[in-house]
């Protein structure tokens, strides 16, 4: 079953860049790659307490068409938030690939 209309939600691809600056040292910045339409899903959060702190680990589905390049490092920006990428599930009969991304809580 094709969602086509369901992608009504904008998301944004980050991926990690490395460059050497004027000083040789090698930096690593976030840079917007891609920018698609997506269907969202919310899978769970729950907050636990780590090492004496409450976190919320926010998890969501992100189904994308097969062609939009997401790595295993990339970040995905959804309604503000950034989400790093746990899983990757392509399926190439749908021509679709289902994201699972954690919230970044830097």
């Amino acid at each position: 079953m094709a969602w086509a209309g369901l992608f009504n939600e904008k998301v944004e691809i980050y991926d990690l860049v490395k460059s050497k600056n004027d000083y040789g040292v090698i930096t690593e910045e976030r840079e917007l790659t891609y920018t698609t339409r997506a269907k969202v899903g919310h899978v769970g959060g729950s907050r636990s307490v780590i090492n004496s702190e409450i976190t919320t680990p926010y998890v969501k589905n992100f189904v994308l068409r097969i062609y939009v390049p997401v790595k295993d490092d990339s970040w995905i920006k959804y309604e503000g938030k950034y989400y790093r990428v746990t899983s990757i599930d392509k399926n190439k009969e749908l021509q679709q690939q289902v994201i699972t991304g954690e919230i970044v809580e830097e």
